[in-house]
């Protein structure tokens, strides 16, 4: 790679950084190629991209923002950036294929202006989805309206009932 292709790919990670929330680096080794793809998908199906970078041009990215700047100490042997927009889902996509293939490993992630550890990211995994606490919501918005419905509908049953029973 030379000078300019190293530039316009420190700023292509840069942009990304803009577009995405949460950047996740992860340690991977002797994955197969079926197993990155797979990874890959299930990324890109949780709001995120894969990158894999050299760990120099990642640490002058990451040296360009204060915030981020303990990432680097986290840069050695092979690493991939992992870009999202969905953290919760990536780190249960992360620590799916670390418990099945032992091969990756998310060693790290920076969003909500904070740096998550291994173990932090463990505890994040477990936190349920966007998409699960919005059912969740609606269903408990929803809970108070349909018990009303039914009572108000119970009054005209029991009424009808009562005189079914008094016509016999």
């Amino acid at each position: 790679m030379n000078k300019l292709e190293k530039h316009q790919y420190i700023e292509n990670l840069d942009t990304m950084s803009k577009d995405y929330s949460a950047l996740f680096v992860a340690s991977f080794s002797n994955m197969s190629v079926k197993d990155m793809i797979n990874f890959r998908t299930e990324i890109r199906n949780n709001n995120g991209v894969v990158k894999v970078s050299k760990n120099n041009i990642v640490k002058i990215f990451i040296n360009k923002d204060e915030q981020k700047k303990t990432i680097s100490e986290y840069l050695f042997q092979q690493k991939i950036l992992i870009f999202t927009n969905n953290p919760v889902g990536t780190a249960k996509v992360c620590k799916k294929f670390e418990k099945d293939l032992k091969k990756l490993s998310a060693e790290v992630a920076f969003f909500d202006n904070q740096l998550y550890t291994k173990d932090d990211i463990a505890k994040v995994a477990t936190l349920p989805s966007l998409e699960e606490i919005r059912g969740k919501i609606v269903g408990l918005i929803n809970a108070p309206a349909s018990k009303i419905v039914r009572l108000l509908q119970r009054p005209d049953q029991d009424i009808i009932s009562i005189l079914q029973n008094k016509k016999d």
